[in-house]
């Protein structure tokens, strides 16, 4: 009977640990089966060239498109000179 009370928090320690390790197995299971979705239309690009469904040439084809679009929408627009005047 002793040894069965001395050994008790040998086999609930034995046991968490074990239970932690199933849970962390099974969220790393979960987390691959459930596909993240792309926020961004270069995340897409990213996905889909990871995914081999387009080729690098094609990738960055569509990434120069992406710059050239956003080029448009937002034009760089450098600010003028501060600092003292030529004399």
């Amino acid at each position: 009977m002793l040894i069965a009370i001395c050994a008790l928090p040998a086999v609930f320690d034995w046991y968490d640990e074990a239970k932690k390790h199933r849970d962390v197995a099974e969220a790393k299971e979960l987390a691959a089966t459930v596909p993240s979705r792309p926020e961004s239309l270069e995340g897409v690009l990213v996905a889909q060239l990871t995914a081999d469904e387009i080729n690098r040439g094609q990738y960055i084809r569509a990434m120069a498109k992406v710059a050239a679009r956003d080029d448009e929408r937002h034009p760089l627009a450098v600010p003028p000179e501060t600092g003292a005047a030529d004399v």
